[in-house]
């Protein structure tokens, strides 16, 4: 059964440690933080503190991007995190989005993503990463006048990391089929932004094993999903909260022509609507991009209403091959978006408690 983890946004900064410690008091498996400078506090502090106040609780950023952090910067904070929680944490990559439109920048190139991916994977394994190679990326550095500096690094480390501390896993979000294969390769994790559409989490779970199998890997790859999910009995209402959400992740799905391609008409029709229509001076909000989603498309890309239901419909994700679901829900210290939550945490959170503490006692020794 799959772990059911939160994203949410913890703020204000003063009150994250409080707001973790009730996320694993809960029951959460995790927490998930956006890394989006200019939409939410900087993740890597909000997590330095939600690990101050927890034992138990994942802390992952979900997810950075290769262009507003140096790959040894982003993986000396998260390695730092790591080190602070004791080996809770996890990175998400991805190659950008809000973070990089309110730079006026788009998604940073495949090929770009790829070599920042195998540089964040050497730095957290502790391997060197040559200064030749670094300097190819324009990231606005300089070669060092060597005859003025005198003797310089050939290589660059993190040279302060336990070597007995576990390294932090890499999980590359990945919607179309180049960045599902480059995940395939490199990363340690997978994590999907394709909503609850069975089908399309399907065959991309289907087409990064085949990646997998194809680059010889020899440990399975886990899977991770990220769906919107409202619990509530009210189901114009729920609706209506995970309607941000839905448009925010079909509109990274969007950028793949391939995503678009395998839509069925209609689903086409309003992707394409909200393509025209993001307003990202409204990202997570409500605004032109929600206008156009329509009931259907909520119901059929967000798992919403009745919570016994919501039950049903992510145990049929979870079975799809997915050992992680991070629910999308708006802020939990919301007063209108309170009952959501809290049916989350006493209806849904512990049927998946129950059902997994059941498979780990059947699966140990001497069961059968």
């Amino acid at each position: 059964m799959a772990e059911l983890w939160i994203q949410t946004a913890l703020a204000p900064a003063r009150e994250v440690a409080a707001q973790a410690a009730r996320l694993e008091a809960d029951g959460w498996g995790g927490v998930m933080v956006f890394d989006s400078q200019s939409l939410i506090a900087d993740p890597y502090v909000v997590l330095a503190l939600a690990a101050a106040s927890t034992r138990r609780l994942g802390l992952g950023v979900g997810v950075t991007n290769p262009a507003t952090r140096h790959a040894a910067v982003a993986a000396s904070a998260i390695a730092s995190i790591q080190e602070a929680s004791a080996g809770r944490a996890v990175l998400g990559i991805g190659r950008g989005n809000s973070s990089l439109a309110f730079l006026g920048a788009a998604p940073t190139a495949m090929s770009d993503f790829e070599d920042y991916v195998r540089m964040l994977q050497a730095y957290l394994a502790g391997e060197g990463v040559p200064v030749e190679d670094l300097l190819k990326r324009r990231d606005g550095l300089r070669a060092l006048d060597r005859d003025r500096l005198g003797r310089a690094p050939e290589e660059s480390r993190l040279q302060w990391l336990d070597p007995a501390s576990p390294k932090v896993p890499v999980e590359v979000a990945a919607t179309g089929p180049k960045a599902i294969a480059l995940g395939a390769r490199l990363a340690d994790r997978l994590s999907f932004s394709l909503g609850a559409d069975e089908a399309r989490l399907a065959e991309a779970i289907a087409a990064a094993r085949d990646a997998a199998q194809a680059c010889g890997r020899a440990r399975p790859l886990p899977f991770t999903a990220y769906v919107s999910v409202i619990p509530l009995e009210d189901l114009p209402r729920a609706r209506r909260l995970a309607a941000p959400d839905v448009a925010m992740h079909a509109h990274i799905a969007t950028e793949s022509r391939t995503n678009l391609d395998r839509m069925s008409p209609s689903d086409r029709e309003v992707a394409e609507r909200l393509a025209g229509a993001y307003d990202m001076t409204r990202h997570g909000r409500h605004g032109a991009q929600t206008d156009v989603l329509g009931d259907a498309f909520i119901d059929a890309h967000a798992v919403v209403g009745a919570p016994a239901a919501c039950v049903e419909r992510l145990r049929r994700l979870a079975r799809l091959g997915l050992d992680r679901l991070v629910l999308l829900m708006p802020p939990i210290t919301r007063d209108d978006t309170r009952a959501a939550y809290e049916a989350a945490v006493r209806q849904v959170l512990p049927v998946f408690a129950g059902e997994s503490a059941n498979a780990a006692r059947n699966a140990a020794p001497g069961r059968r």
